[in-house]
């Protein structure tokens, strides 16, 4: 089973279509569980499709991201074996059915076993923003150990994981979560300071322990975001991903400026590197069965911390 699309205006039913086969280098993989994004939202509507200047292609399954059992492979696919647990990515979407269904093909090269320590659903939202988390700290603010990094939007998808892989690379955290549940969730992630982004003032927060060359990663947009903006000392390094929407900068003392992730095998082999290791642990806030796609789809466009997911099984 797996839930479709048929033509624009149309919500997500369930509808019956054939088990895909592997193909070279491809893993046929059991879903237990998927991943649900704002990029899901965005592909739902067609967005994605039209970015890449083609049609869009009904039935059209969404998601990006999941984790399961292997239960056949294709040619070339070797050092998986059937049976095997795994969590992927599928990083060209179009016209490649998504992983909102029971069975996805995965490219090999962007699939991995589960760490024992993880449950299925956190491995199934790991691999996108994760990703998204990983090229920022690491590639587009090249940080090094012992810098102090700021990150809006803490408590979010992508900022809990920064978080987490600011600690493992040894950079001193300042987190600036949504909400007093947000706030416990950066707090319990090991933030060295953390504040409420909805309370008024945390800008003199984040002057209070940032200095020059302090590093900030946006990973939500708008007013609050320019205010986090304003309140880094000269010399600061900021950045955002493609997607956020980040007010105009007014000043011409800081390095700043949004980065493209590319899912590449390199960096998503990087990425698990930190979570076999023990040190990336996904929060899931809340999960749905398949059967329910659309409630997780709107819990996913209202507050949530960390991530989504829905269970297939």
């Amino acid at each position: 089973m797996a839930f479709v699309r048929h033509g624009e205006g149309e919500r997500p039913a369930p509808r019956l279509l054939p088990v895909p086969e592997p193909g070279p280098g491809q893993l046929l993989v059991r879903l237990d569980a998927a991943g649900v994004g704002r990029w899901d939202l965005l592909e739902r509507d067609g967005a994605f499709a039209r970015r890449l200047g083609e049609p869009t292609r009904f039935p059209l399954v969404t998601g990006s991201e999941g984790a399961g059992t292997v239960v056949a492979t294709g040619p070339g696919a070797g050092g998986v074996a059937v049976g095997e647990r795994v969590y992927g990515l599928l990083a060209r979407r179009t016209p490649t059915p998504g992983c909102h269904a029971e069975y996805a093909v995965l490219d090999r090269r962007l699939a991995w076993p589960v760490p024992p320590w993880m449950s299925m659903d956190q491995a199934a939202v790991l691999p996108v923003d994760g990703a998204v988390a990983l090229r920022g700290v690491r590639d587009a603010l090249r940080a090094r150990a012992g810098d102090a990094l700021v990150v809006f939007g803490a408590s979010g998808g992508v900022g809990h994981l920064a978080l987490q892989l600011a600690r493992a690379m040894g950079l001193r955290t300042f987190a600036v979560a949504s909400g007093a549940d947000g706030l416990r969730l950066a707090e319990r992630l090991g933030a060295d300071e953390a504040v409420d982004g909805r309370r008024p003032g945390f800008e003199r927060a984040i002057a209070g322990f940032a200095g020059p060359g302090t590093l900030a990663l946006l990973t939500a947009g708008g007013d609050d975001a320019a205010r986090t903006v304003a309140a880094m000392p000269p010399r600061s390094r900021i950045a955002w991903p493609h997607g956020v929407e980040v007010p105009a900068l007014a000043r011409d003392d800081v390095q700043a400026g949004p980065y493209a992730t590319g899912f590449d095998p390199a960096l998503m082999a990087a990425l698990h590197a930190f979570a076999a290791g023990g040190r990336l642990l996904p929060h899931v806030s809340r999960r749905f069965p398949l059967a329910q796609l659309q409630r997780a789809f709107d819990a996913v466009a209202s507050h949530h911390l960390g991530r989504v997911a829905v269970l297939a099984t």
